[in-house]
């Protein structure tokens, strides 16, 4: 799967309410942050996985896309507060 599409695929299965918002697939800035969101999910699920845990390293990767996600949510509710989309 293309990385831009699976950190879409995350972010709407973390906030569903914004399925609907089909223009964001024409944001570039939306779609880069959506591909940096899952390069550190997948960075994350590395972590998890790993026979040696490394605690540290994994909380900070948890607070990395935290807040990626929280800045691409935050994102599309304000594109689409200010310009009337849906």
């Amino acid at each position: 799967m293309d990385v831009k599409k699976a950190g879409i695929s995350r972010l709407l299965l973390a906030a569903p309410d914004l399925r609907r918002s089909t223009w964001m697939m024409q944001s570039p800035a939306f779609l880069k942050m959506c591909e940096e969101y899952e390069h550190a999910c997948l960075r994350r699920d590395v972590l998890r996985c790993a026979v040696e845990k490394d605690d540290e390293a994994l909380l900070g990767s948890e607070a990395e896309c935290r807040s990626l996600e929280a800045a691409a949510i935050a994102y599309i509710r304000k594109q689409r507060q200010f310009s009337g989309l849906k």
